[in-house]
């Protein structure tokens, strides 16, 4: 499904329980609001004591009558969705939705009145009692996990629990407080659960027992002995992921209860400095802690003593500057997660740091962007240093700055463009009425990008002058447009709701959205001059298959698509796109390491930063999975799944040796995976202190072939899995541009080969 603002704005309302007793809400909407109201029914019944939210741009609140009916007001005007929550049954969204990515949009508009009715769904209970192992009931969080990843959850105080969800497949998650999750029955993983399948109308009653359990317990103190409340205690894999925790109390004491296993132990102050046991700041030295069932493991720690660092940062004149970021990083580049803002005199402080060296930087407001003391790179940037029990004093002067107004306007009309934004150095501005206005950016000469919706990107180089006003006028070229017609193949009349996107030959990818056909089955979208193929995906043409464009009809293929060369400025009309119906693909992924994360399957993969709106199909730890949106052909499938490499079907690298798997419509073919994790490769540039992403792609297809954001500087190194042996390209951003190693883009850049080997590290100079 396309993504909308509404549609990530529900991400937020999906991961935060909100209160909403007590709210008040206006008894009679404003003239620049609006209302929502309507009734709940289940049966054709009305519903008394349902909580009604709706989320949008702004939140409201009301409980259904004894009549069902209900009413929000006070709702500034836009898109809304709109949920039940009955008690006992799991919420449910408008209209008859189960989860909100499949809610109706909702349209309020000011002084208007919406009416939303609705009808409970279908439902089955989930009940039982968690206990330890004497019978005594414990408080828990109780979670039903579907297949597809739907959750339904309830607290139980005393460890019975009821808990309502939507006919399915489900594995049942016990949760106290911190620690670690067990599954039903008894189980550590959800890979281990149990799968209930519960009808509606069906009450299905599973008791559980906690495991076997033992602990890490002990107290926390300052470096002069005295008890430290609020230190987050954390249980650490060799991976890096955090396991259970607890925070210490007023006397500092803690107590982490865990299944039992090697771990490293985490202590974290409430502001984010983190050190590690026994008593040091870097993790590499961290010793395991092996936790066994039953047994106590005391473990007391100081926190180490602190240095500290304040300054002021003032414009030329001596003035204080607010309102600007403070940043910390280490000298080899690696962030130390320290920041903060600089007050209305300029003044800072960092009241806890670990002793030793680090990077400064200001930047945001008033147009900095340096690093202390008046250097414009990090390499260039001084080196402080923190001692313990001292406090370093770093003031800085703003750099000089000039002004800047930009515009932008159609290279061939001449016309100016109204919208569009620019990137160069820190900023990122956007246009306000067809114009960039900039006080103050410091002094340099920058290379600039700048973006308008339906023209091609333009680079160029912005000299800003200390104390003058630099004014420039872009020239964009408008890109070229598609225009077509889909039907369907059979019976020849119009397709509404097909995605036709015009890919790159090499590498072509998936971005966020699209714009769809309309009505009549015409779409007409702006694309980047060149050669082209289309790729035709039923994002609300439920029913039928995606397709490569061929000649003669649709294909699974890419290199059998038919390739469209696109002039700028101008409309190309492409043939009719006749669309069949779909088929599916089902089975199950399975791992070499015996355990699965869960992970995604796609035709085309994501786009770098921007994909994945749609086109894909997710399974959960037990593989399952299923793919009903392609057309009947051969189709290459590309699997990802955490901690392992990218990978198509037949376990390669390259997409044009990829097993192809056959899709017939209105039938299912079967196909069983299993995932390789292929080689842990380690990529470092020595002398590069910045930090980003860094990947590897196919060298043939220009396909991803394994990647990382780090957070680590370039130096230090970002490690990933790749599937060897396998011929790729490496690059890696800085900023807004790709870099490539050995050459200035994909077709001139070095080719190196990844091997089946467990690791392998490349060192690129």
């Amino acid at each position: 499904m396309r993504r909308t603002p509404l549609r990530r704005l529900g991400l937020v309302f999906a991961a935060v329980t909100i209160t909403t007793l007590g709210l008040s809400v206006p008894a009679q909407a404003e003239p620049d609001t609006g209302t929502i109201k309507g009734h709940l029914t289940s049966n054709g019944q009305p519903v008394a004591g349902v909580q009604v939210d709706t989320y949008g741009d702004s939140w409201g609140s009301a409980l259904t009558d004894a009549a069902g009916a209900y009413e929000i007001t006070g709702l500034s005007p836009g898109p809304y969705g709109v949920v039940f929550r009955a008690p006992g049954r799991p919420e449910q969204f408008a209209y008859g939705a189960t989860d909100w990515s499949s809610a109706a949009e909702i349209p309020v508009t000011a002084g208007g009145v919406t009416t939303v009715d609705d009808e409970l769904l279908p439902y089955a209970t989930f009940t039982g009692r968690f206990t330890d192992a004497a019978g005594e009931g414990l408080s828990v969080n109780v979670s039903a996990i579907s297949d597809t990843g739907q959750t339904s959850g309830v607290w139980a105080g005393d460890g019975t629990y009821t808990l309502g969800v939507f006919p399915g497949r489900y594995r049942l998650q016990f949760m106290r407080d911190f620690e670690q999750p067990q599954w039903a029955p008894g189980a550590r993983s959800a890979e281990d659960a149990a799968v209930f399948e519960i009808s509606a109308g069906q009450t299905v009653t599973v008791n559980e027992t906690q495991l076997p359990v033992g602990s890490v317990a002990g107290q926390i103190t300052t470096a002069d002995g005295a008890p430290a409340p609020g230190v987050r205690v954390e249980l650490v894999d060799r991976d890096g992921m955090g396991g259970p925790l607890a925070i210490t109390d007023q006397d500092g004491r803690y107590r982490i209860i865990d299944f039992g296993g090697a771990w490293r132990l985490r202590v974290a102050r409430e502001n984010g400095l983190v050190q590690w046991y026994p008593n040091t700041w870097h993790e590499q030295d961290a010793a395991t802690v092996t936790v066994t069932p039953g047994v106590v493991l005391p473990i007391d720690q100081q926190l180490l003593a602190t240095g500290s660092m304040s300054g002021h940062f003032t414009d030329a004149a001596g003035a204080g500057l607010g309102g600007v970021q403070v940043g910390l990083t280490l000298p080899n580049g690696d962030s130390t997660g320290q920041w903060t803002y600089t007050g209305e005199d300029g003044g800072y402080t960092f009241p806890e740091l670990a002793p030793g060296g680090y990077v400064v930087r200001f930047d945001g407001a008033h147009g900095v962007d340096q690093y202390a003391h008046g250097k414009v790179t990090e390499a260039a940037a001084d080196r402080i240093t923190v001692t313990a029990g001292q406090n370093a004093v770093v003031d800085d002067v703003r750099l000089p700055v000039g002004s800047v107004t930009l515009r932008a306007r159609d290279a061939i009309t001449g016309q100016p463009i109204e919208q569009f934004y620019a990137s160069f150095g820190a900023q990122s501005p956007n246009a306000e009425n067809g114009v960039i206005s900039l006080p103050a950016v410091r002094a340099d000469t920058y290379q600039a990008n700048i973006f308008a919706n339906g023209y091609l990107t333009t680079s160029a180089t912005i000299t800003v002058t200390a104390g003058a006003e630099t004014s420039l006028t872009f020239d964009l070229t408008p890109m070229a447009r598609l225009h077509t017609t889909v039907v369907d193949r059979t019976t020849g009349q119009p397709l509404a709701g097909v995605c036709v996107l015009a890919l790159d030959l090499v590498a072509p990818t998936i971005g966020d959205g699209c714009q769809q056909t309309d009505a009549s089955g015409v779409v007409d979208v702006p694309v980047e001059a060149g050669k082209r193929q289309l790729f035709a995906f039923p994002d609300g043409a439920e029913g039928y298959g995606a397709q490569w464009v061929g000649r003669n009809g649709g294909t699974g293929a890419q290199p059998r698509a038919q390739v469209f060369t696109f002039t700028a400025g101008t409309v190309t009309t492409a043939p009719t796109i006749r669309m069949d119906r779909a088929g599916v693909i089902s089975g199950t992924v399975t791992s070499e390491t015996g355990r699965l994360p869960g992970g995604t399957i796609w035709v085309v993969d994501e786009a770098y930063n921007t994909g994945g709106g749609f086109g894909y199909a997710n399974f959960e730890a037990d593989g399952r999975y299923t793919i009903d949106f392609l057309g009947p052909y051969e189709w290459p499938l590309l699997f990802k799944v955490d901690g392992h490499a990218p990978q198509w079907s037949g376990t390669t690298g390259n997409r044009l040796l990829a097993d192809k798997v056959k899709v017939k419509a209105g039938s299912t073919t079967r196909y069983d995976y299993r995932v390789v994790q292929g080689t842990a490769v380690t990529v470092k540039m020595p002398g590069k202190l910045g930090n980003g992403y860094v990947a590897m792609e196919n060298a043939v297809t220009g396909d991803f072939s394994g990647g990382v954001w780090s957070e680590d500087s370039f130096e230090h190194g970002a490690t990933f899995r790749v599937l060897g042996p396998q011929l790729v390209r490496v690059r890696w951003n800085e900023g807004p541009e790709w870099h490539w190693y050995g050459g200035v883009d994909r077709e001139h850049a070095k080719t190196v080969l990844v091997p089946a080997t467990a690791s392998k590290v490349f060192v690129l100079r």
